[in-house]
């Protein structure tokens, strides 16, 4: 039986100006600490580091995650890169992912996280700063749009799927 809580949900149509400005902040400014921490301690691995999040930006935003979003292609809005980019570098495909696009998704947004830990760990303060800016997004994304999301092939999706078949 669906819970009531999640049933009850309305589906996100836009993403207001201050939900896109606090989650962009959140999520650049941990990639941001992590790429410092990694860079103050080893270049090599700063650069290394670096390449992981600009490429896979590139690969998750054209080609992996957000081609199957419809946010950025039918709602003109997106929580975490401009959507204009977006439709720049891909367009809208509205099948399934496949698993391997899952899994890229799904791989790079969790490397962003956990790369970075070995260096924050040898600085206490850039670590705290770090999950300051990372918990509470991730706490949004799973409590509160991935039940409310219409991104229905991603695999955090949490909208009740008596709800997903009544909007087709």
């Amino acid at each position: 039986m669906p819970s009531k809580n999640n049933k009850d949900c309305t589906l996100i149509d836009r993403f207001s100006l201050l939900e896109k400005i606090l989650m962009r902040t959140a999520l650049y400014g941990f990639i941001i600490i992590g790429t410092y921490s990694i860079f103050s301690t080893s270049i090599l691995w700063g650069v290394i580091y670096s390449a992981f999040v600009i490429f896979g930006a590139a690969v998750v935003a054209s080609y992996l995650f957000c081609p199957h979003c419809p946010y950025p292609f039918k709602y003109e809005t997106c929580l975490f890169f401009p959507a204009g980019i977006i439709k720049l570098f891909g367009r809208f495909r509205s099948e399934q992912m496949s698993i391997i696009e899952k899994v890229g998704a799904f791989g790079w947004f969790a490397g962003l996280i956990v790369i970075p830990q070995f260096w924050l760990f040898q600085n206490y303060i850039l670590l705290i700063i770090f999950w300051v800016l990372a918990l509470p997004l991730l706490v949004r994304v799973r409590t509160y749009i991935c039940k409310r999301c219409r991104h229905f092939f991603c695999p955090l999706n949490a909208v009740d799927k008596s709800l997903i078949k009544e909007v087709g």
